[in-house]
């Protein structure tokens, strides 16, 4: 017997998650009396009536404590809603264009998404859309994956079709082959861990040198987008080669599974805890132990740097300048190494 139920809520305001076929509301659940996401999608944006709930079944076999939770499916006349926990901390994008991550928080967030990445591969789906506005913050600061409108079931040999692409991401063969493996979602989570690394600023920044779509592509295919050597000074070399190659071109030379990505970021354990950020042209790093504080300065005056770093003691204030640590006149080729070894030789 087909029950026809009634849900109702009400629309507080938009969120800053929009899709090309969605928009993504705040709104208060009158039967829960709480606050929770809805994201709304034209009817008319599937094929059938049959696609209406694929994505809400999809999160929901995809249950996992590192993937976003559906509550419910509902429709009107002209739309489909998923129902979806609010979280105030919204998502990694939100964490990283206003300030950076430290190598500790990088590792722990990467770790949270790509388990619940994995359960996604287990059961048997390609997600096709892990970027940083796709993995969202809970409450208690775990990261989710969330967003399953490109998710797409593997066939028999572990391929499976992409109806779209994210034009800031775009693995290599997505310009060659017609349907791709679970590759496709690690090259996704490498560029996620580089954004996560230095910046989304960076990183467009990059991106907008190419000024073509001929240029653009020849850069993704042949490795030169992003710069695969680009990298902040505090970003240990471990990092740097997890990320690369989950970036390879070569998809043979990537890591072949979430979980041996996983494992490779499990063993780094250097420059975890440096604070980076940046103020009119001065970077800092700032590192907070038991007793007193490190800072790394780095000041530009022309072409070229000098580098000045201090010693606070927390119970006295008083601060000194470490001078064994302290370098002028450094042109920009040695900063990055130079810097490197102080944070090292700091810790």
């Amino acid at each position: 017997m087909l029950t026809t139920a009634q849900l109702n809520f009400d629309i507080l305001s938009a969120l800053g998650q929009q899709g090309r076929n969605s928009k993504v509301y705040l709104v208060h659940d009158r039967q829960l009396d709480a606050q929770i996401v809805a994201k709304q999608i034209l009817k008319t944006k599937f094929k059938s009536p049959t696609e209406f709930f694929e994505e809400a079944k999809k999160l929901y076999d995809s249950e996992h404590q590192h993937v976003v939770q559906i509550k419910y499916a509902c429709e009107d006349a002209n739309h489909i809603y998923l129902a979806m926990p609010y979280y105030k901390n919204g998502s990694l994008k939100n964490l990283i264009d206003p300030k950076f991550l430290t190598v500790r928080k990088i590792i722990r967030y990467a770790t949270q998404f790509l388990s619940g990445l994995h359960n996604i591969h287990v059961k048997k789906l390609i997600h096709f859309d892990i970027k940083p506005d796709n993995i969202l913050i809970s409450d208690s600061d775990e990261a989710l994956v969330s967003d399953f409108g490109l998710s797409s079931s593997m066939n028999s040999l572990g391929f499976s079709g992409v109806a779209a692409v994210y034009p800031k991401q775009i693995p290599p063969e997505y310009f060659t082959q017609s349907h791709h493996s679970m590759l496709y979602d690690i090259f996704d989570c490498g560029l996620t861990l580089y954004r996560m690394c230095n910046g989304n600023k960076q990183y467009n920044q990059q991106g907008s040198l190419y000024t073509t779509q001929a240029d653009y592509i020849h850069a993704i295919q042949s490795g030169k987008f992003p710069d695969r050597t680009s990298y902040l000074p505090h970003i240990p070399k471990s990092l740097r080669k997890v990320i690369n190659k989950s970036i390879e071109v070569d998809q043979s030379k990537r890591h072949q599974t979430v979980l041996e990505m996983m494992n490779d970021l499990a063993g780094i354990n250097d420059l975890l805890d440096w604070q980076y950020s940046e103020n009119l042209g001065t970077s800092q790093w700032e590192l907070d132990l038991d007793d007193k504080i490190f800072s790394v300065t780095l000041t530009s005056s022309g072409s070229l740097f000098d580098i000045n770093t201090n010693k606070t003691m927390k119970n006295s204030g008083n601060t000194t300048k470490v001078h064994a640590l302290c370098k002028t006149g450094l042109v920009l080729k040695d900063v990055e190494k130079t810097v490197s070894q102080f944070l090292l030789a700091a810790t």
